[in-house]
């Protein structure tokens, strides 16, 4: 099943390509993401190099797999809609 929904960088870790965000307005509800479900954008990645900053507004397509036990929610296709 997937959902378009928005979500704030909560944290990711550059050197490991993964991080969280959380669903806007739902406290305590968070996506795992992983780098190569970042968009490319020629403007903020020009090294073709892709990352998130804790605080940046995303939109991204919510992907929910139940027979993953650990990562059973994961954002796919995440564009950045705000720094």
């Amino acid at each position: 099943m997937t959902q378009k929904r928005e979500g704030i960088v909560r944290w990711y870790k550059v050197e490991e390509g993964y991080g969280r965000i959380q669903i806007d307005g739902e406290t305590k509800n968070f996506v795992f993401v992983h780098f190569s479900s970042i968009m490319p954008d020629q403007k903020r990645f020009p090294s073709g190099f892709r990352f998130l900053k804790r605080g940046q507004k995303v939109s991204f397509d919510l992907i929910e797999s139940p027979g993953l036990s650990d990562q059973s929610r994961v954002a796919k296709n995440v564009n950045i809609i705000s720094d």
